[in-house]
């Protein structure tokens, strides 16, 4: 029980925090303009494929990889914020461990997750609801398939947002933890690491495809979890004739994305525990 009271204060002096961030309103302001704008020219044309259930492949897709990047890079200013302010030694002087310190920055990730996830799923679909003739619809409005999706898109966040915790707390510092981030996202993963492999080892390549931003990106495709979202996209492939690509699991990205979320929030930890505030 005293644990789970603990918890409790923790979340709640995280969200309080978090609330009174200027960075925090603006990043997610940010985003749910350009998520409305990216859906208002379908809205306004009265797009036939923008209404429920048609409108989940546009809701999941490769466009996801903004939400990710956006709540990532969010999380990591918040969490900088702590040691440029000296907010993280004075909560301990004020009385938390570090451990409780520590876990209870982490429930960032949820707290931006859900603020960001909430913005990319309601925006869309608030809007697909104005535009769906309820008397026409055949099957369900929210197939089994989304949720899957969903699980998906959040556990591409929360690896990449680990990554960006685990930095935060690494290099304390914003613009060089901001720096590292992005530099592994692009230079060094996509433009190191898969170039490199590909080239010296083509037939021991596979394992690129599971680094920490590749994996994320490989759970955004609502087509992944949906066969029937798929049989139409092979299908566009094919009548543009091209050949489509086979039909992704994304069983094997789903744990690896698990993995990488445990391995930085433990690195994190072990790392954070070692130095002084």
């Amino acid at each position: 029980m005293k644990g789970g009271r603990v918890f409790g204060v923790l979340l709640r002096n995280e969200w309080f925090k978090a609330r009174k961030r200027l960075a925090l309103w603006i990043a997610l302001g940010f985003y749910a303009v350009g998520v409305f704008g990216s859906h208002a020219y379908p809205f306004f044309q009265r797009s036939e494929d923008f209404r429920l259930p048609e409108i989940w492949g546009a809701v999941f897709g490769a466009d996801s990889a903004t939400l990710v990047i956006f709540a990532s890079l969010t999380l990591l200013l918040l969490t900088t914020m702590e040691f440029s302010w000296r907010t993280a030694r004075q909560n301990v002087i004020d009385g938390l461990s570090k451990s409780q310190w520590f876990w209870g920055k982490s429930l960032l990730l949820p707290i931006v997750g859900l603020a960001f996830l909430g913005v990319h799923v309601l925006i869309p679909v608030v809007l697909a609801l104005i535009r769906t003739d309820f008397a026409v619809v055949d099957g369900p409005l929210v197939p089994l398939s989304v949720f899957a999706a969903l699980g998906g898109l959040t556990l591409a966040f929360l690896s990449m947002g680990a990554l960006g915790f685990f930095l935060s707390l690494a290099i304390r510092r914003t613009g060089a933890a901001l720096g590292v981030w992005f530099l592994w996202i692009g230079p060094v993963e996509s433009g190191m690491i898969l170039p490199l492999a590909r080239r010296y080892l083509p037939d021991h390549s596979a394992w690129v495809e599971y680094m920490p931003f590749g994996n994320a990106v490989a759970l955004l495709e609502f087509r992944h979890y949906d066969a029937p979202a798929y049989e139409r996209y092979a299908a566009a492939i094919e009548a543009a004739g091209r050949t489509p690509p086979p039909a992704v699991d994304p069983t094997w990205h789903l744990i690896v994305a698990a993995a990488w979320t445990a391995l930085l929030i433990g690195s994190a930890f072990i790392w954070f525990r070692r130095r002084d505030l």
